[in-house]
């Protein structure tokens, strides 16, 4: 049973426990927990945001009593249970913040089989090494004292146990736990294997703090502040500010500081009581040394700006000056930075709603920008008065008497609930509110407010408000800044709230640093694609006069089509409309009709948004019928060529000539997504694995490159089937334990998980033409061919080692192997797949062939299609024959075999300009192949793999074949190859080998029955073996056919 718990940092932690230990007072251990153990293991999960994919933590838990821990902080609730941590505790968790909450429960931890433990530092190597520290381990491994390891933590190691040279903290956390295995945290046993190295080349030292030094002013620290005072460079020169004291020098200058774009209430974890107590979107958040560095005080009111951007004017104001920028008045807040912040002291981080407020809704960063900040001083209560400087710097903007907002139209929730109890929560903490400012109101603790969409995707978590009046209080009306519109402090105190219609407007992002790929403004591998999108869809917010924006985005099925139209929509501060297709088809075009318009008028209420029309080619497309319907194909060439500017169309299709060249021509921009490039797929698995434990063993370098042809729909079910083959190969190790616990303990996934969700997904993926995969065959599988094998390398190896012979028109895209059958055509073609490491796309002539019209021709436009996708990739056409026989002798009445060819003369054409694509045909009768596939630029190679006449070759052979195989070592092959029949293919010496291992299962299987041998013995071929499968045996390839495939070789040769 999970118990919640609260963290509470004990400034006096004992010193003979681990500062990784916790602390709970006995009366909650008994009463909570009920366990014997002593001391308990509990699994302490934090409260994060949500998205957040990190597993608890395994804790040791040590008694303690009220009387110990005097001076410790108390919980506002005596309800909840208090865990007593130092501080170092919280510091290493990225929990500094006092009142973190979670939850515990009492967990059995796994026995480690394998830990490595990694020295960061020479002297802990021998400290480490020495053997009481050898003993220490054996003490703790005893029964009842439990020792644990968790990876990427220090060793929890007690002092007590420590006697060496140097028994302090700092050498206890430089020996690193590297790996556990089978789980990433449990209890080091006296069974488990320890492994010690160092690590002090891999791992980081975080950087010394740079020493604190007093803050003294000087005239010159502010010289390249002086653009901003005006009245010239100096600040001497400006009489005015020199008479209105140091204060009004300090308000006159401006400095620049560098801010990023952050999701502020997942980095920050500002949740319950902090988030009633922090207006985040007000806020511009600091570390300490920043705070120095701008000579700020916390909490201080500063206004912000860009430097030389072109504004909007205010609401009522029609002039504004060249340059000019909304200053925005932000409070300054120190924070302790998580550790993914760590190194950006000297950059600020403001809300995603404090930047579009800011900047009128323009695009988001993503990287840093720099902003002008300047001190805000209140206006003075009457003409000639004057405030003190602490006042200045305690001051607070004035609360608004009244404040009107409307709730903005959004496809993510319905605009016309009652919000009542919301926006009453929400303003219990002073909010900033300006004139034309849109407010985000969480509402995740409020489901009844918000809608399923037609997807099912994730929900909005927040509510947008537009503020459309600010009415300041009677006293303060008259002291307003000129340019109109000072920010008010609004709460439900001070402030009367006014709820009217809803209205459409643009609203700020919600997600900027999404914690994955599916919710980042820059999705890995799909970056080009989303700033294509922005850049078509930027002109037509600023420019009404534009027409209306249509695009066109075909790409594979789970390539990111969907991913980067968010992206792109996200980043322009845009509402995403999805609409599928499937819901709007209905059975007449009329209802089909109807519901179309019905879908643009609901996007034009939105507008400015994006409206997402996916699989398009299902509404065309009517029920039954191949043809497009006429009626609804009009009906949306007529609402795309009526759409709004503001509002923009993207209809997402798999391929584009499944839409008429008439509805292709209503869209004005086509983007293709094409398929990823390996270092695409390589980033993209970096950011789909960022919230798992990978392996040591892992490398996604190598399976990008093993994951070629794949999208990132692909990708994503690659990783989950690797995790459930981790979770089943974890629940096979571990018998007799909860599946509960062994994920509560961690899983990793190795490569062996990799591997065989590799080979799962081949299998899934594969249809009627199949997959494009690399398969496992060596040149040492190859016995013999020696001249054959360097042809193909020159074709095939020889353009990819040397690209630049391609400008020169050096390049052979295909090669044709010809000869008896079972000679290895098709075990050359996968050695040469795997040698260049090279997809194999391997396809049988047949199984192009379809009885539907059409159809035979679009599989060999799909094969080609996959092939580019999976380059370097090669096409291996077997039984080439059936497939491309010559044309006008075949027997079928609708000429498909004839259009089948002439489909296949044009792939291989086109394959002149695809880099990377080659193709490989075999075949055991090339006199029955059109003439035409045989010219230059198509199988412009031909290559005869004949039979191993000589000895040795065929000895090669077999011992290729017998590279698996346990053989006797009495038996000598020269001997058996001696004894074969002169002319034999590799197939039959595989036969041959087949052949002598049945008869020597068959001699171990009678030795068995009569008690001579045991079934635990190895299977070994004897020469006797041999000499049984030779008596019977017959070559494949007789002498007259050999005759005639030597003749096709002078024939073609003479070419």
């Amino acid at each position: 049973m999970a118990v919640q718990v609260e963290l509470c940092c004990l400034e006096t932690f004992p010193s003979h426990l681990s500062p990784l230990d916790v602390l709970i007072l006995k009366s909650h251990l008994d009463s909570v927990f009920q366990n014997d153990t002593d001391p308990p293991t509990v699994l302490f999960t934090p409260q994060r945001p949500q998205g957040s994919g990190r597993p608890g933590i395994l804790l040791r838990v040590h008694p303690t009593t009220e009387e110990e821990t005097a001076g410790s902080p108390g919980t506002e609730s005596e309800s909840r249970v208090r865990l007593l941590t130092s501080r170092l505790f919280l510091r290493h968790h990225g929990l500094q913040r006092l009142g973190s909450t979670g939850t515990v429960r009492v967990l059995d931890p796994v026995p480690l089989e394998r830990v490595v433990l990694g020295a960061r530092s020479r002297q802990s190597l021998r400290w480490a090494g020495a053997e009481q520290f050898t003993g220490g381990l054996l003490e703790l491994c005893r029964p009842g004292q439990w020792l644990l390891a968790r990876q990427g933590d220090p060793l929890l190691l007690p002092r007590h146990l420590l006697q060496g040279d140097d028994p302090g903290q700092q050498q206890l956390l430089e020996l690193l736990v590297l790996e556990c295995s089978p789980v990433t945290q449990g209890r080091i046993t006296a069974d488990t294997s320890l492994v010690l190295t160092d690590c002090w080349d891999s791992v980081d030292h975080p950087a010394a703090p740079p020493p604190c030094r007093p803050l003294r002013l000087c005239v010159s620290d502010f010289a390249h502040y002086a653009d901003g005072l005006g009245g010239g460079r100096s600040l001497l020169d400006n009489r005015k500010l020199l008479g209105s004291g140091f204060s009004g020098v300090l308000q006159a200058l401006e400095c620049r500081v560098d801010v990023r774009v952050v999701d502020a209430q997942r980095w920050l974890g500002v949740k319950g009581q902090q988030g009633a107590a922090v207006d985040v979107d007000s806020c511009v958040f600091v570390s300490k040394q920043l705070l120095l560095r701008l000579g700020l005080f916390n909490q201080e009111w500063v206004k912000l700006s860009r430097p030389g951007a072109s504004c909007r004017p205010p609401a009522g104001h029609t002039d504004v000056r060249a340059g000019d920028c909304r200053q925005r008045l932000v409070s300054v807040l120190v924070v302790d930075l998580t550790p993914d912040l760590q190194n950006h002291d000297e950059v600020g981080f403001i809300s995603a709603t404090l930047w579009f407020n800011m900047t009128e809704g323009d695009v988001i960063p993503v990287n840093s920008c720099t902003l002008r900040m300047k001190r805000w001083r209140p206006s003075p209560p009457a003409p000639g008065g004057h405030h003190s400087d602490s006042f200045c710097r305690s001051a607070s903007p004035a609360f608004a008497s009244e404040l009107h907002i409307q709730p903005v139209v959004s496809p993510l929730y319905n605009n016309l609930s009652c919000y009542d109890n919301l926006l009453s929560e929400h303003f219990r903490t002073p909010r900033l509110v300006s004139e034309g400012d849109v407010l985000t109101v969480p509402a995740e603790h409020h489901p009844d407010l918000l809608e399923n969409n037609s997807e099912g995707i994730h929900r909005c978590p927040v509510l947008f408000f537009k503020v459309q009046k600010v009415c300041p209080s009677a006293e303060r009306e008259e002291e307003e800044e000129e340019g109109g519109g000072e920010a008010h402090l609004a709460d439900r105190q001070h402030t009367s709230l006014y709820m009217q219609a809803s209205t459409s407007s643009p609203a700020p992002c919600l997600s900027v640093e999404g914690p994955s790929l599916w919710s980042s403004l820059s999705p890995p591998g799909l970056i080009k694609t989303v700033e294509l999108l922005s850049s078509i869809i930027l002109p037509h917010l600023h420019h009404s006069s534009l027409s209306a924006c249509t695009v066109l985005l075909h790409g594979p099925a789970g390539s990111g089509k969907m991913t980067a139209v968010s992206a792109a929509s996200r980043r322009l501060n845009l509402h995403l409309l999805k609409v599928d297709c499937v819901s709007v088809c209905a059975d007449t075009p009329a209802a089909s009709e109807v519901k179309l318009t019905s879908v643009f008028q609901r996007a034009d209420a939105m507008q400015p948004c994006v409206l997402l029309l996916r699989n398009l080619q299902l509404l065309l497309r009517p029920r039954g019928g191949a043809e497009e319907d006429g009626r609804v194909q009009a009906a949306l060439s007529q609402l795309l060529h009526s759409a709004p500017t503001s509002v923009m169309v993207v209809a997402t299709v798999c391929r584009p000539r499944e839409l008429s060249a008439s509805v292709m021509a209503a869209f004005v921009h086509q983007v293709a997504l094409e398929s990823p490039t390996e270092e695409q797929r390589r980033s993209m698995l970096v950011s789909l694995s960022r919230d798992l434990h990978l392996g040591r063993d892992v490398n996604l370098e190598r399976l990008s490159k093993l994951t070629a042809g794949f999208v990132l729909g692909d990708l994503s079910a690659l990783l989950v089937e690797a995790g459930r083959a981790a979770c089943r190969r974890l629940i096979q190790t571990c018998v007799g334990r909860q599946e509960e616990d062994l994920c509560s303990s961690g899983v990793s996934i190795l490569n062996l998980d990799f591997t065989s969700a590799l080979e799962t997904l081949q299998d899934v993926l594969s249809t009627a033409i199949g997959a494009p995969k690399i398969p496992d065959v060596r040149w040492e599988d190859v016995g013999g061919l020696q001249q054959v094998k360097k042809e193909i390398l020159d074709t095939v190896q020889l353009p990819l080692q040397r690209p630049e012979l391609l400008s020169l028109g050096l390049s052979r895209t295909g090669v044709l192997l010809y000869g008896p059958p079972g000679t290895g055509k098709t075990l050359l073609a996968k050695a040469v797949a795997t040698e260049c490491s090279m997809t194999f796309l391997s396809v049988k002539g047949p199984e192009l062939i379809n009885m539907y019209v059409g159809q035979s021709e679009e599989n060999i436009r799909e094969v080609f299609c996959r092939a580019r996708s999976a380059a370097p990739c090669v096409v291996f056409f077997d039984e080439l024959d059936s497939l491309a026989p010559s044309r006008g002798r075949s027997g079928d009445s609708g000429g498909v075999m004839d259009r089948v060819v002439s489909q296949l003369l044009a792939e291989l054409d086109a394959l002149q300009s695809s880099v990377g694509v080659f193709v490989i045909g075999a075949t055991n009768r090339p006199d029955l192949l059109d003439q035409s596939l045989l010219r230059p630029g198509r199988f412009d190679k031909l290559v005869y793999v004949g039979i191993n006449e000589d000895r040795d070759s065929q000895l090669q052979v077999l011992q290729a074949i017998l590279r698996k195989f346990q053989v006797d070592s009495a038996v000598d092959l020269q001997q058996v190859v001696a004894r074969c029949p002169d002319h034999m293919t590799g197939a039959d010496l595989y036969a041959l080998c087949s052949d002598a291992m049945t008869a020597a299962i068959k001699r171990k299987i009678s030795l068995i029955d009569d008690g001579l041998d045991s079934e635990d013995s190895p299977l070994l071929v004897s020469v006797e073996d041999f000499s049984s499968a030779l008596e019977n045996f017959k070559p494949s390839v007789s002498d007259k056919e050999l005759l005639r495939y030597r003749s096709i070789q002078q024939k073609l040769s003479a070419k």
